[in-house]
């Protein structure tokens, strides 16, 4: 009878099955995972949370791409002057990169500017040579992957355009910088999203669909860095609600919803900065968007999510340019 239940006991636990493990095993790695998942939340992480603190990047370079304006203009001054990090700008804007940089400077901080069009990987490469070769740099501690497109109503060719700029455009700056940061084992690798990211809607089959490629990307990336036991390379994702930018104010009529007005520029720099420097795995501007996104995105039924749309009425439309031809 004991020599029964032990064949059983064997089978129960080591019968082999194509594609994945016995069911005695998963079970005993289901409990297993129950505790350590409980052990991880309580012990690990609630405190890790509560006592969260911004590093220190004082001397510490810092890359932005898309960096000459708008969000990421506001990015590199925060870094530059109040943080006193060495700031990098890779735009394609010459004109305005220069200016950021000179602001910058003439507030007593420390900043570069590479012409730079991240469609482009030989010329993401070549910044990324230019910025190890220098002396001054030689590093890269923190790589801030920002750029984005226009809301327009879109041609094929635009549709190539948005996703050079904002699928291989993140691809390409990533692939540049992060092979050193594997090879040490130290860095922080942030990209910036889009409630776009986790949404889509009206007018964002370019935009939308781009951003859902940021987060997949971001998310694999982690993985990969796990698999490769490289830790000491963090990763950010940040999910900003529209921002009041002048690629929302001049592209598109002003974004309305139920609940969420358009975020100041600062409000969405300052909160930006605050999760990178406490090196957030992904975080939500406003933070209250994690429901959203997260939580209220499973409970919408086929049913429910007509209902649901109209509750939250995220709104937003292009404007609509007007060609004029000449006679």
């Amino acid at each position: 009878m004991i020599s029964v239940q032990v064949c059983v006991g064997i089978i129960f636990f080591c019968r082999t099955t194509m594609g994945r493990e016995t069911f005695g095993k998963r079970v005993f790695m289901t409990i297993c995972f129950a505790f350590r998942y409980l052990y991880c939340l309580i012990c690990r992480d609630l405190p890790r949370v509560i006592k969260m603190k911004r590093k220190n990047v004082g001397g510490q370079v810092v890359v932005i791409t898309g960096g000459a304006m708008g969000i990421g203009k506001g990015v590199a001054l925060k870094f530059a002057v109040e943080h006193n990090a060495k700031v990098c700008i890779l735009d394609i804007n010459e004109q305005e990169g220069r200016k950021t940089r000179d602001e910058i400077l003439n507030s007593g901080g420390e900043a570069y500017f590479f012409p730079c069009n991240v469609a482009d990987p030989d010329s993401v490469r070549m910044c990324a040579q230019q910025i190890y070769s220098n002396a001054a740099l030689g590093t890269v501690d923190i790589l801030i992957v920002l750029r984005m497109g226009e809301f327009t109503e879109m041609s094929d060719m635009d549709f190539k355009i948005n996703n050079d700029v904002n699928i291989l455009g993140y691809i390409y700056t990533i692939r540049a910088f992060i092979r050193k940061m594997i090879d040490t084992n130290k860095g922080h690798i942030v990209a910036v999203g889009s409630i776009c990211s986790h949404y889509g809607e009206q007018f964002g089959t370019a935009y939308c669909t781009a951003k859902f490629a940021v987060r997949g990307l971001m998310e694999a990336l982690q993985m990969e860095l796990l698999e490769k036991e490289k830790t000491g390379v963090a990763t950010t994702v940040i999910y900003p609600y529209f921002t009041n930018t002048t690629l929302v104010s001049e592209n598109m009529k002003e974004p309305f919803s139920t609940h969420l007005d358009v975020i100041p520029i600062e409000e969405c720099v300052e909160e930006m900065t605050d999760a990178i420097l406490k090196e957030r795995m992904y975080y939500f501007i406003p933070w209250h968007l994690t429901f959203f996104c997260t939580f209220a995105k499973c409970l919408t039924t086929k049913c429910v999510l007509p209902y649901a749309r109209k509750f939250f009425n995220f709104r937003y439309e292009p404007i609509k340019r007007v060609s004029v031809q000449s006679g």
